[in-house]
């Protein structure tokens, strides 16, 4: 072949094709967005379970999972780039189409070295809980900031999942807290609407059961779409001059995630519970909305789960957990050995997923750099099994990052005002000991990989590779005709477009 017709063939079949909306087409922008977060969703529960799901149904009468991954784009294995994924950082990140570096916050929580206390994400002194610490807004906020007359709603069990996801301008989130669905002085001033109420009337009469279990998970998954079907009836979503948002998490599949591992039975169940409560819900939004033809439908996970550490005993690279107390304790020693006792105050303050903090006022009376103090206990740490690397506050003022993807996630993540002075970056299928039998706080495949399916009038149904989860904010910013949030770093996913 010469070189010529070389590059033709490379021009023809490397160039991504172009995509085309009619200007009557993109003046149409979808009366209604649903956004559904399913919390700890891995990419491989839609692929393995999809035989077990309800048929796919029609658009007249839809079904669940399969009927969106039959009619949507499909992305199996989308990515978040970030190195510590967590609900918090995951929602956030879902609604900015940004990375935490800009948003604000790494993880769910962190220790505050101003307050020598934990912040929750969603911390705030005036309002109780809102969206204080998120730094920019999100594709919600910037629909409302040009068509206030749109509506944007959010619900979740979990406060961080609705808040994160509702952002600074949601005419409402609401949650759950201590069995009773609630929001804060932020939304509204706190009062909730009537139906919340009624509701909140019948929550009290029921049988308690735990949120860890099968049985209490259905249940929760069940009210969570109640609650969003109630939104939908009520503030009469979709139906009005103007498009309007409606923000879903399914907080409970994580809380069961937990207690069970991605590989337990109980986890299959609880995916077909909740695929049949699904096409619940898209019945009824068809019946609605007198169709789907007015409808944009997303659907994603803000993180995975790595296999319980017994999976992986018997076979494949070890698992298991960090023992943290043990390692702070050498790492006291040798700071005691190098620098001399700290007297009433530690060397060490706080050390939180796998953050450690510094005491900065101790080091700063002794005269001592902290880059010391750093590199003393990065020694003892990558002596300590189950630690890759190490990173600490130094590197990152001097912009010295891991090689490799880890430390790309590592540059989009860390925030200098909230993570710690020393940053453990552990081998695959190592956590921190804690309350859960499996736990997600790493930037690997299984803890970053999620399903991605977007549904729409204008969308061509198949199934795609290459997509981030910050691609998902401009791709619905573009098809609402609005700036994408004020940090992302995503890009429309043209590609799916008729």
């Amino acid at each position: 072949m010469s070189r010529v017709l070389l590059a033709i063939f490379l021009i023809l079949f490397t160039t991504p094709r172009a995509f085309t909306l009619s200007s009557e087409e993109f003046a149409k922008p979808p009366r209604l967005v649903v956004v559904l977060v399913i919390d700890q969703f891995r990419s491989d529960y839609l692929t393995r379970f999809e035989k077990k799901f309800l048929p796919a149904g029609t658009a007249k009468n839809p079904g669940g999972f399969r009927f969106l991954m039959k009619e949507s784009a499909y992305f199996p294995f989308a990515e978040y780039d970030s190195f510590q994924n967590m609900t918090c950082p995951g929602h956030a990140t879902i609604a900015t189409g940004s990375r935490p570096v800009h948003f604000g916050f790494s993880t769910n929580a962190w220790y505050d070295d101003q307050t020598q206390k934990t912040s929750d994400c969603t911390e705030d002194s005036v309002y109780g809980q809102s969206p204080h610490f998120l730094r920019t807004t999100t594709f919600g906020d910037e629909l409302r900031l040009i068509s206030p007359l749109s509506k944007v709603f959010s619900v979740a069990l979990k406060a961080r999942a609705a808040i994160m996801l509702g952002g600074h301008r949601a005419n409402l989130a609401l949650w759950l807290k201590d069995g009773q669905i609630t929001t804060s002085d932020f939304y509204q001033k706190g009062k909730v609407p009537d139906w919340v109420t009624r509701l909140n009337e019948e929550l009290k009469k029921q049988t308690n059961t735990s949120e860890a279990d099968l049985v209490g998970s259905v249940r929760d998954t069940q009210l969570t779409f109640r609650m969003a079907t109630k939104i939908l009836e009520t503030e009469r979503l979709g139906r009005g001059a103007d498009p309007d948002v409606l923000l879903i998490s399914l907080s409970s599949h994580d809380l069961l995630g937990h207690a069970r591992g991605p590989n337990h039975r109980d986890m299959m169940d609880l995916t077909l519970a909740e695929d049949k409560a699904l096409a619940q819900f898209l019945k009824f939004l068809t019946k609605h909305m007198d169709g789907l033809s007015g409808v944009t439908i997303a659907v994603t996970g803000d993180h995975g789960i790595p296999p319980a550490e017994e999976e992986l005993r018997s076979t494949g690279p070890a698992a298991g957990d960090l023992d943290m107390n043990s390692i702070l304790a050498q790492a006291n020693r040798k700071l005691d050995e190098k620098f001399g006792a700290p007297g009433k105050s530690p060397w060490i303050l706080a050390a939180e997923g796998f953050h450690i903090h510094l005491n900065h006022p101790l080091m700063h009376a002794k005269k001592i750099s902290p880059a010391d103090v750093e590199n003393e206990i990065r020694q003892v740490l990558l002596r300590s099994e189950g630690v890759a690397d190490v990173f600490t506050r130094s590197d990152a003022e001097a912009r010295r990052f891991p090689p490799g993807f880890l430390g790309e996630q590592v540059k989009n993540s860390y925030v200098a005002d909230k993570d710690g002075d020393v940053l453990i970056i552990p081998r695959p299928f190592i956590s921190a000991k804690g309350p859960h039998v499996v736990n997600h706080i790493t930037g690997y495949s299984y803890d970053r990989s999620v399903p991605l399916l977007i549904f729409g009038p204008h969308i061509k149904p198949g199934v795609y590779s290459g997509a981030k989860v910050i691609d998902l904010a401009p791709t619905l910013s573009f098809m609402l005709r609005t700036i994408p949030p004020a940090t992302c770093e995503g890009k429309v996913r043209q590609e799916i477009f008729k």
